[in-house]
């Protein structure tokens, strides 16, 4: 009986302190400048007061505006690039480039068949035997639709021939960008995460493979495909042209670490806001404060 009553009492001594929620304080924190004006490539020196956990800034800089920390969409120039291998060439034109704003998503021929699809081959460069021959910049800007989504496919076609042969293509790399005002690149979509899907609309014998890296490829020459009339559809997942990938700051500082100042020097003149964020922290708490500075930079 005594037995019990002890491990009753450790139980309830360990349950009193592993269950106690570790709060923290407010973190004491203040950031301060020596002047607010400097040149472009002068040392901007920011002094620390306190000493939070931790420590992030957003310096103003493209990717780093504290404002846009939250934010998933942005109207900027959609573009697209990528690169193309062309094997045992022989009949022409038998890869082509085309998007649609009004494709449902129904991955058959059927599907294609009922969307209306914008031919662009004509803005790329495609390989002439060359490998991991760049299309250049493709400006989507005039495909943007509001609140539709745009897919991408190529096509291949070849047909029966007594001597042209039906070549093998390569996609090797694949991206969309969304281009912001400012002049940050924010990443839509790179090539393993377009999600094609291939759809055989002629010839089964010649279809797209798709491995998960998504560098698609489709071989005419293959010895079971018969020489015969082929279509067949290699298409994206929807692209959302505004899509962008929120802004994150710099982390400074951890518990582990002591930091009395940082510096940094900007490159571009102009009017920066930086934002710094102090915080305490543990497993069942946090609390912060933001202290923010406007400085200007000029030539």
């Amino acid at each position: 009986m005594k037995k019990i009553i002890l491990y009753t009492s450790l139980a309830a001594i360990i349950c009193i302190t592993g269950c106690k929620k570790l709060n923290v304080d407010e973190p004491e924190f203040d950031v301060s400048l020596s002047k607010t004006t400097y040149k472009v490539g002068e040392a901007v020196n920011f002094t620390f007061a306190g000493n939070p956990d931790l420590i992030t800034v957003y310096r103003g800089i493209p990717g780093e505006n504290y404002d846009f920390r939250n934010r998933i969409d942005a109207n900027g120039i959609p573009q697209l690039n990528f690169t193309t291998l062309i094997q045992n060439p022989g009949e022409l034109n038998t890869l082509r480039l085309k998007a649609s704003t009004d494709f449902a998503g129904k991955y058959d021929a059927t599907g294609i068949a009922s969307a209306t699809w914008t031919d662009i081959t004509s803005r790329a460069i495609l390989s002439t035997g060359t490998d991991n021959t760049a299309s250049g910049t493709i400006d989507l800007s005039d495909l943007k639709v509001a609140g539709k989504p745009l897919y991408l496919a190529y096509t291949y076609s070849g047909y029966a021939h007594a001597t042209l042969k039906q070549p093998s293509w390569f996609i090797r790399t694949f991206n969309v960008n969304n281009v912001l005002p400012d002049g940050r690149t924010s990443l839509i979509s790179a090539i393993g995460q377009v999600g094609w899907i291939g759809v055989d609309v002629k010839n089964p014998t010649v279809v797209w493979a798709v491995p998960t890296t998504g560098q698609a490829a489709i071989n005419g020459t293959d010895p079971a495909a018969i020489n015969q009339d082929n279509e067949d559809w290699l298409i994206s997942k929807p692209f959302n042209l505004n899509a962008v990938s929120a802004d994150i700051g710099l982390g400074l500082k951890t518990s582990t670490t002591t930091l009395n100042s940082y510096n940094y020097v900007y490159t571009t003149a102009g009017s920066y806001t930086i934002t710094f964020i102090a915080a305490n922290a543990s497993r069942d708490d946090k609390k912060e404060i933001v202290k923010q500075l406007t400085i200007t930079i000029e030539p």
